[in-house]
């Protein structure tokens, strides 16, 4: 109830809040944050039910700023007291053609120790698709596409063999668990462009003529699910999303299917105002981003560097203006990281939204905006 009286109270002054100075925007972020978590009661994460982790203690669900690197993340991690871990991230192929995993969990295990040993915690993530080893995509039907003009094969997602490389994968990966620095553990489905977000790099009439149906794709996707959940019984998961074929229905199958778990997140790995009402194949998925904001927690993953890309958050029909990728200035960088920022933590609009959003449990920035002195003092207030 209280939390509902001071969103009402927030929807009053984001028109207001807009106008203010940096300095003032700074003081009113801190005063709501001080507000949303003396009185929720909390450290600022959502609730946990302890009976979902059955014999073992629940991790809490994440939250706080994360950098967002990649491999070797740990050794490199930029030395912010804004934030709490690092994403990390694996290509599942990181070993070569090696048949099983012992060589890439050699590498997670070393890196999620060094996490530990600095105070850090981590998301993990394992990029599948192309980033399959060949072994895997070898035993597997594959589906031939580009990755950045380079060609490229991806497992189908309910070829059997595939299914059982990917269940001893997750298998082998559950044995982190427990690890004390291990925050949280994405999904990833073959069906991507990259190995780790949620869209696929598929044309929807090839992909048919290989057995491709809504159903049948929904399904093997919960079945990938299942096998992350019953690996990572303590640990939260979460799953990135963008819509596919024009349709957010995989998704919303999968999240349907977790919802009632308290233990399963969304993500948006192209998170920026803008994308929320005009993003290509982002506004459908949009609205199981805030049921997951809702309900146990989403992932910020920031469209761009605010540093050096500031224009990528912009969208002047929308009244959004950072500048342009040949013309920006600190002002813009400045102006793109506080709007941002506050708009994910549901304390301003500035795009035309019927209302504050639900807001984001975790955020992954960027080294370089973790870096930058103008951002540190609002990123402590996270």
């Amino acid at each position: 109830m209280w939390q509902e009286f001071i969103r009402t109270v927030l929807i009053s002054m984001a028109l207001v809040v807009n106008d203010m100075n940096y300095l003032s925007r700074i003081c009113v972020a801190a005063y709501f944050s001080l507000m949303l978590v003396a009185c929720d009661g909390s450290d600022g994460g959502s609730d946990v039910d302890p009976t979902g982790c059955g014999d073992l203690e629940c991790k809490p669900l994440p939250y706080g700023i994360f950098e967002s690197a990649g491999m070797d993340a740990v050794a490199r991690a930029v030395d912010s007291p804004a934030s709490v871990g690092v994403l990390v991230r694996h290509n599942w192929n990181e070993c070569g053609d090696v048949v099983n995993n012992d060589c890439l969990i050699a590498v997670i295990q070393e890196e999620l120790n060094a996490a530990e040993d600095k105070g850090l915690l981590v998301n993990l993530i394992i990029m599948d698709s192309d980033s399959a080893p060949d072994y895997v995509k070898d035993r597997c039907e594959v589906y031939h596409f580009e990755k950045l003009g380079v060609p490229a094969r991806m497992c189908l997602p309910w070829d059997d063999n595939y299914q059982e490389d990917k269940q001893a994968l997750v298998t082998a990966l559950g044995q982190f668990d427990t690890h004390p620095a291990l925050a949280l553990m994405y999904f990833t489905g073959p069906c991507s462009a990259n190995g780790a977000e949620g869209h696929c790099s598929a044309e929807e009439d090839l992909y048919t003529e290989q057995g491709y149906t809504p159903e049948l794709m929904a399904e093997s996707y919960r079945t990938i699910m299942d096998m992350y959940r019953n690996a990572f019984v303590t640990t939260p998961i979460a799953f990135e999303v963008h819509e596919i074929f024009d349709s957010a229905d995989l998704w919303q199958s999968v999240w349907d299917h977790v919802a009632s778990s308290g233990r399963v997140g969304v993500a948006a790995w192209w998170c920026s105002e803008r994308m929320t009402i005009s993003g290509n194949n982002t506004v459908g998925v949009w609205p199981i981003v805030q049921a997951a904001a809702e309900s146990t927690f989403s992932v910020c993953q920031t469209i761009g560097q605010f540093t050096d890309q500031p224009w990528r958050f912009s969208d002047v029909s929308l009244g959004l203006d950072y500048g342009q990728n040949d013309s920006f200035t600190e002002e813009n960088s400045l102006n793109a990281f506080l709007d941002t920022i506050n708009w994910a933590q549901g304390f301003e609009i500035h795009a035309g939204q019927d209302d504050l959003i639900l807001p984001y449990s975790v955020i992954e920035v960027w080294p370089n905006d973790l870096k930058n002195e103008a951002f540190e003092e609002r990123l402590l207030l996270f």
